[in-house]
C-alpha cells in the first residue's frame, strides 16, 4: 500500500444471471443457478487477508433470498447500499416506480441490517440526461451518496462530459445535497479512459491498472467496482453473441488475483468516507 490518496471500493452485489449483458428477465431468476453464497464468499475472503472494508451496493432480490448472507457482509464491517430490487434500468420506470423501488429495497435492508441506508448505485450505471429526476428522488428520501453516473457514454448508460472528480450535482439550477462519486477514469487530453472496474479491469493488463489508478491519485480519489461473478470462474456459460461472451466471461480466473494486485498497493476504504470531508464542487450534470 501506499501509493497516492485513499480510493473508494465498491461492490455490487448481484449473481451471475441478473446482469444487463445476459439479458434474463427477473421473472425467470429462480430458474438459473444461485451462485452468490460462494462468489461473495471468496471475496469477503480477499477482503478479510487485506483488511479492505467496501461499500456493497446490494440488489432486494438478492437480499431477500440471502440475509444472511447480508448481515455477515455487515458484520465484517462493510457499509451497506441499495441497487433497487429487480435490476431495472432507471430510464425504464417512470418516477414513482423509482421511488417505489428505491424505498422497498431500502426498508429490506435497514430491517436485515438494523443500519440506516443512505448509499445507491442505480443499475448499470442508468442515470442519463433525461433520468436526473433520480437524484432529486434520492435527495428528497435523504440519501446521502449517489454513484450511478458514468462520465462517458455506453450503449446502456453514462453522460458525455460529466464530473470526474466527486461532486454535488446541479439540476435544474439548483445544488443537491447529495454527493455524487463517479466511476475513475484516467484523462488524457479529451479521452476518459475507464480501466478500475468491471469488463475494464478484467480486460486491461494489471500493470495498466496501477499507472492508471497512481497518475489517477496524483490529483484525487479513485474508485474501484466489482461484482462477485467476476470472481467466479466456475459460473454457467450461456449460449450468447460473441460480443457477450467476451464482456461477460472475459478473464473470470484472474479477477481476485488483479484486485490482490491492487491492494498490496493501493489503500481502500467505503465510500462513506470520503461524506464527511466536504469542500467537493457543485457542478451542473450536463
Amino acid at each position: 500500500m501506499g501509493i497516492g490518496l485513499v480510493n473508494a471500493l465498491t461492490v455490487d452485489l448481484e449473481d451471475w444471471y441478473q446482469t444487463h449483458d445476459l439479458n434474463i428477465d427477473a421473472g425467470r431468476w429462480d430458474g438459473f443457478e444461485d451462485r452468490i453464497e460462494r462468489s461473495t464468499g471468496a471475496l469477503l475472503d480477499l477482503l478479510s487477508r487485506h483488511s479492505v472494508r467496501a461499500t456493497f451496493f446490494v440488489l432486494g432480490w438478492v437480499a431477500g433470498k440471502h440475509p444472511g448472507l447480508i448481515r455477515e457482509i455487515a458484520s465484517a464491517g462493510h457499509e451497506i447500499g441499495s441497487h433497487g430490487n429487480y435490476h431495472r434500468l432507471i430510464f425504464r420506470q417512470t418516477r414513482e416506480e423509482f421511488r417505489d423501488d428505491l424505498l422497498s429495497s431500502r426498508r429490506l435492508l435497514e430491517d436485515i441490517t438494523g443500519r440506516e441506508i443512505k448509499m445507491y448505485r442505480a443499475p448499470s450505471w442508468s442515470i442519463s440526461p433525461n433520468t436526473l429526476w433520480a437524484l432529486e428522488i434520492l435527495e428528497e428520501e435523504g440519501f446521502s451518496c449517489d454513484s450511478s453516473i458514468q462520465p462517458f457514454r455506453t450503449p446502456l448508460s453514462g453522460i458525455a462530459g460529466a464530473p470526474v472528480v466527486p461532486y454535488h450535482p446541479v439540476v435544474g439550477g439548483r445544488r443537491l445535497n447529495l454527493l455524487e462519486f463517479p466511476p475513475t477514469v484516467l484523462t488524457l487530453g479529451r479521452f476518459r479512459l475507464p480501466f478500475a472496474g468491471g469488463f475494464y479491469l478484467r480486460a486491461l493488463p494489471r500493470r495498466a491498472i496501477v499507472m492508471a489508478l497512481a497518475r489517477v491519485n496524483r490529483k484525487r480519489p479513485g474508485m474501484v467496482y466489482v461484482h462477485p461473478w467476476e470472481m467466479d470462474d466456475g459460473q454457467p456459460r450461456l449460449k450468447v453473441s460473441t460480443v457477450i461472451k467476451l464482456t461477460h466471461y472475459l478473464n473470470l480466473g484472474r479477477t481476485g488475483e488483479k484486485l490482490e494486485h491492487l491492494f498490496r498497493r493501493f489503500e481502500f476504504v467505503p465510500l462513506g468516507h470520503f461524506l464527511d470531508r466536504g469542500g467537493y464542487p457543485a457542478v451542473p450534470v450536463l
